[in-house]
């Protein structure tokens, strides 16, 4: 060989260690090896705040429901005349109300989940923040209001909410 290459490896360097499964580069190669669109990092950052509107949705419209069989047996039973009805009535309205305003903070976990109808989103994650006056049981709710509010004002958020789904063929 007049270039001065050798065909044989180099003897003083050790061996490459056989490949080793199920190490930790497997993983770091499946989740983290591929680039993630905009698109999947925004639905990534908010799919918790997402689903905890969902389950805030479901539990508090429960409770509603609740809360309002509980007003009817009360005022049946213990209704002396016909004015205490009609708080039967305001009671019953507040109710509904609540049930609404937690229907709306489910639709707009959904949009969370799917990235469309920004501004449904947005008001859900007000209404959930102002779950803050709530009380002490709102403090179980609140930080994913404020979660989702820092996530919905941030320009790369609100982006992929503007922009068309993909479609899958």
């Amino acid at each position: 060989m007049a270039d001065g290459s050798d065909p044989r490896p180099d003897a003083d360097r050790p061996p490459l260690p056989p490949r080793a499964y199920h190490d930790i580069r497997d993983d770091y190669d499946d989740e983290f090896g591929r680039a993630l669109s905009p698109r999947e990092v925004a639905r990534r950052r908010l799919l918790v705040p997402g689903v905890a509107f969902l389950v805030i949705g479901v539990l508090c419209i429960l409770g509603a429901l609740v809360g309002a069989v509980a007003v009817v047996i009360e005022f049946v039973t213990t209704a002396q005349h016909p004015g205490e009805y009609l708080v039967m009535a305001f009671f019953l309205g507040l109710l509904f109300v609540g049930a609404c305003l937690f229907a709306l903070v489910f639709a707009g976990g959904l949009c969370l989940l799917r990235l469309e109808r920004y501004r449904l989103g947005l008001a859900a994650a007000f209404i959930v923040t102002g779950l803050s006056l709530a009380g002490c049981y709102g403090i179980l709710f609140f930080p994913f209001g404020i979660w989702a509010l820092i996530l919905l004002y941030q320009p790369s958020v609100r982006e992929e909410f503007r922009r068309p789904a993909p479609v899958d063929d």
